[in-house]
């Protein structure tokens, strides 16, 4: 039998992309069916397992819901990019445990990223070996696998689309440009549905580096790099618009709208010092978060390749072949680590004040990994310069045993005199960064066993920088020792990983004791359970707390006020110490505390029901006064209501109330009927977004029907004398417009990639015996 060449490399490649993903199937199921691949308390277990249980469960009874009512007492799900709905790859989710299904998503985009870097590097003209290894080490890099251990599922999924997209547009730059500027669209559009809009705003940064540093290089594709990446970006944000409307216009409503205080903008950014984490990944301590003692967390401080990663890497600099595309490599990278520094240089209150974006995200340090990608390339051109035997490097070799014996002494003096790393402690502890030793934390380690700790971490580089060294010094006489980095280099990664992984049972997302008390306390309410506050879903009550920025601003700044904090200052994180009566408002009727000794339960009675009618309004001139006399003593929720402006029409005081029902409801709608014998004002104790909408059904003596902010935070709807029949609805405008712009997007990517293949000319494909 016969085949052409390429097609022969063609079904290798997918031979081995099936049998890789086989492999990690068969992983995920001989794990127990209750256990994640993440830390308890982490990401995955306080937030994503809840929402990927809501969005499958609510998907496969039929509906997509847009609204999350169990946390922060509603908040926009759709609009939340992490809920990531619309992600092809969250099918599994549909048909899998979420425990299977949510480490099988974690394991597939490792394979993705892999499997991104490996062609990327292909594209340069690396040796297979050396693309596996580039791949292999960024998938298990400090930038990438200690976020298992955070449970950061959305920025794993979002990474894992980014050297595709930075792949697919070299390739554009250098050839004909259509099908891989839509490849490249496409994964552009992966990667803004996977959820994680700050790696998709990172990435972007990196590939206009990566074309203006192109540019300058090769005078000959200037016009080329930077139109066509800007091309590419409007493309994948047209195929994206149905998640990516409706997650800006949530945005706008959020504490995220506009900018994040500089403070907060800054935290989490790079430490300089964390650069030992490239070659000495537990110099600072290992996980779990108690044994780290550095700046920040661990999963997003550590940049870690190996100290074989960082001489293939060196010495891809001279070589003959691609020596100057990875210095290039390089010179893209160094601006993106000074972008990582954040806050710890004078740059960073520039891009704030000035560059759209910037004040938007905090953990600048996650600029860390576009960084390692580009470091991967010249680690991938230093492996090929080692696999085609380019060893002319003359004092290459002399200089790495001259590194690890540095880093040997170092070490050795560490080893004596351990109590010496006190200078580099207190130095991390005055930039108040470091969270060991703070509330919620284990206290201060002892100053001996850091001291050790890092001497041994500087003790294994040495050993592995001379080994490393001693191979290359006698590899032109002896071809096979060119082996030995390539081979410590997957070893160095698999330790890494097996030291960075962290394990959760089902049971951490929630005691069963709350649920079964929850059931046992039947009702309409909400409760406050700080240890648990995004599970609100499991839990079965909502919860009137959360943690993901997308709770909505009118909101956060009154539970800021509620705390006796300043509201302008509102984040999406609060400590609750005080329980006002106003949050009757809120439907508050249990307090869950975890304490040293047991659960505290705590009940609140006194809740507003879902809906009710009232009479009496009052028009104040804004935010501070609303509160001002919410926090008054005598305030009743059931007698008045505070409006920002005059409703239409206005409520007649009448000897008779009227009634009101909830007759159906859902994650997105309302459905209720009431009888008002004089104009009334409906209020629903769900929050306010302008996205909330009110349509009447038949047998309503009202045609039309506004929906108003009344107590700053609640839904108000006017009512006329009369019946009504009305539901309340949460249907963003976003959404719909999305979805028509994602639609015709998606034909003309469809339609232009169809004329590509039938235009494309047939390739003369020489034979080769099997």
């Amino acid at each position: 039998m016969t085949i052409t060449e390429p097609a022969a490399k063609l079904r290798r490649v997918w031979l081995f992309a099936l049998l890789s993903v086989a492999a990690v199937m068969v992983l995920v199921l001989l794990l127990p069916g209750d256990l994640f691949l993440s830390a308890p308390g982490t990401d995955v277990i306080g937030q994503f397992v809840a929402w990927r249980a809501f969005a499958a469960d609510s998907i496969l009874a039929g509906h997509l819901p847009l609204w999350n009512p169990h946390t922060y007492a509603g908040e926009p799900f759709l609009g939340d990019f992490q809920s990531a709905e619309l992600y092809p790859l969250n099918i599994i989710f549909l048909f899998l445990p979420v425990a299977r299904a949510m480490n099988l998503s974690f394991l597939l985009h490792l394979l993705i990223l892999a499997w991104g870097v490996g062609y990327w590097c292909s594209r340069r003209g690396f040796h297979p070996v050396a693309c596996a290894l580039a791949g292999f080490t960024v998938a298990l890099s400090g930038t990438v696998f200690p976020h298992l251990f955070g449970g950061y599922l959305s920025g794993i999924c979002s990474l894992a689309w980014s050297p595709w997209i930075l792949a697919f547009l070299e390739k554009a730059w250098r050839g004909p440009a259509w099908r891989p500027v839509l490849l490249a669209a496409a994964c552009g559009c992966l990667q803004i549905l996977a959820g994680s809009p700050q790696y998709v705003f990172y990435t972007a940064i990196a590939a206009g580096l990566n074309a203006l540093v192109t540019s300058v290089a090769e005078p000959k594709l200037r016009w080329r790099t930077v139109p066509t990446t800007a091309v590419m970006y409007a493309f994948a944000a047209a195929l994206s618009a149905a998640q990516l409307l409706p997650g800006l216009a949530a945005a706008a409503e959020s504490v995220r709208q506009g900018k994040v205080s500089f403070t907060f903008a800054g935290s989490l950014s790079f430490p300089p010092e964390n650069l030992l984490t490239l070659f000495a990944p537990w110099f600072f301590g290992h996980l779990p978060v108690e044994s780290y003692w550095g700046r920040a967390y661990l999963w997003e401080t550590s940049v870690f390749i190996g100290v074989s990663g960082v001489v293939l890497a060196a010495f891809a600099l001279g070589d003959s072949v691609h020596g100057r595309q990875a210095r290039r490599d390089l010179v893209v990278a160094a601006p993106l680590f000074v972008l990582a520094l954040g806050a710890h240089t004078p740059l960073f209150r520039v891009l704030y004040d000035y560059v759209p974006g910037f004040g938007s995200f905090r953990t600048s340090a996650k600029f860390s990994f576009p960084l390692i990608l580009f470091a991967a390339l010249a680690l991938g051109a230093g492996a090929d310069a080692l696999l085609r035997g380019r060893l002319e490097r003359k004092f290459f070799a002399p200089g790495v045993l001259a590194a690890g014996l540095l880093a040997g002494a170092a070490g050795a003096y560490l080893l004596f005199r351990p109590e010496d790393i006190a200078v580099l402690r207190n130095f991390i502890i005055n930039t108040h960064e470091s969270y060991l030793g703070q509330p919620g934390y284990p206290p201060e380690p002892d100053l001996a066993a850091l001291g050790t700790g890092a001497a041994h971490s500087l003790l294994f580089v040495s050993g592995l920088a001379i080994i490393i060294g001693a191979s290359l010094l006698n590899a032109t006489r002896q071809r096979q020792l060119c082996w030995v980095p390539l081979a410590i280099l997957p070893l160095e990664m698999l330790s890494f990983a097996w030291g960075s992984l962290g394990t959760a049972r089902l049971s951490d997302v929630m005691p069963n004791i709350l649920p079964a008390y929850v059931q046992a306390h039947p009702g309409d309410y909400r409760v406050i359970n700080p240890s648990w506050a995004n599970n609100g879903y499991f839990l079965g009550a909502s919860d009137l707390w959360g943690n993901n920025p997308s709770v909505l601003k009118r909101y956060a700044e009154f539970i800021r006020f509620a705390q006796k904090e300043n509201p302008d200052q509102a984040t999406q994180y609060i400590n609750f110490q005080y329980l006002p009566s106003y949050f009757s408002l809120v439907r508050l009727r249990f307090i869950f505390l975890r304490t040293a000794q047991g659960l505290q339960i705590m009940d609140n009675p006194g809740a507003l029901p879902h809906v009710l009618l009232a009479q009496n309004y009052q028009v104040l001139p804004g935010r501070d006064a609303i509160f001002a006399e919410l926090a008054k003593p005598e305030f009743d929720p059931r007698k008045i209501v505070y409006l920002e402006s005059e409703p239409s029409p206005r409520p007649v005081p009448s000897a008779k109330t009227g009634a009101v029902k909830l007759t159906d409801s859902t994650s997105d709608s309302l459905t209720i009927e009431a009888d008002t014998p004089a104009p009334a004002i409906l209020l629903i104790t769900d929050l306010y977004s302008r996205d909330w909408h009110v349509r009447s059904l038949p047998g309503g003596v009202q045609a039309h029907y506004d929906i108003l902010p009344g107590d700053y935070i609640l839904r108000v709807i006017p009512l006329a004398a009369g019946h009504h029949h009305l539901v309340v609805e949460y249907a963003p405008p976003s959404f719909h417009a999305g979805i028509l712009v994602s639609g015709i997007a998606w034909l003309i990517w469809l339609l232009l990639m169809t004329l590509f293949f039938m235009k494309q000319p047939k390739r003369q494909d020489y034979l080769v015996e099997c």
